[in-house]
């Protein structure tokens, strides 16, 4: 079945009214994580600087871009059209609640994101293990990949090493890491469901 990971983007449309988007990867792991959580959070910031607008209802407007830019590794130069989580969820009766379902009911071996989007602008991020353990992006690659995961070989070439390491660094400059209380409020936030 390959890598499953899950990367999940929330935004406020309206005051305490919180929207999410949910999507379930296959082959998205290491330095494609980083890739996709990086260029996500980039995405947003360049542009709500850009329009100016009330960041909740520009994602909510532009909800399929957003979508495109999760399937999109820039660095690889590829496209990966994940999983609508919340259109599977309300196609078929799970017998749990959304909450498991999107953070617990999914194949997951390479872990998960979320990446929270404040009303302020303010976008806050975070790495998880497939047992919902925080991790800081340097501590992720370590879980997922193995300590020495900057030794270029089959797997991860020298340039996209020196990508990753990047991506890294310039993270913590546009948006600031959850803590475990931000983490476990994103997962137990009562979300609505139905992906528009």
């Amino acid at each position: 079945m390959g890598q499953r990971s899950q990367i999940f983007v929330r935004f406020e449309k309206e005051l305490g009214e919180k929207e999410i988007v949910a999507r379930y990867f296959n082959w998205n792991y290491g330095e494609r994580m980083i890739s996709r959580v990086y260029h996500t959070i980039a995405w947003i910031k360049a542009h709500l600087e850009l329009t100016n607008s009330d960041p909740g209802q520009y994602l909510s407007q532009n909800r399929k871009k957003l979508v495109r830019i999760l399937d999109t590794n820039f660095d690889m130069y590829d496209i990966t059209i994940a999983s609508n989580i919340l259109k599977e969820y309300e196609e078929f009766d799970w017998h749990m609640p959304l909450n498991d379902f999107m953070f617990n009911g999914q194949d997951n071996n390479d872990g998960k994101a979320f990446i929270d989007v404040k009303r302020n602008g303010m976008i806050k991020y975070a790495l998880l293990t497939s047992d919902n353990v925080l991790c800081n992006p340097s501590e992720y690659m370590v879980w997922d990949i193995d300590k020495e995961w900057m030794i270029p070989d089959k797997y991860i070439s020298k340039r996209m090493i020196g990508i990753t390491e990047e991506h890294i660094e310039e993270l913590s400059d546009i948006a600031t890491l959850m803590t475990e209380e931000e983490v476990k409020e994103f997962m137990e936030y009562e979300y609505a469901g139905g992906e528009k």
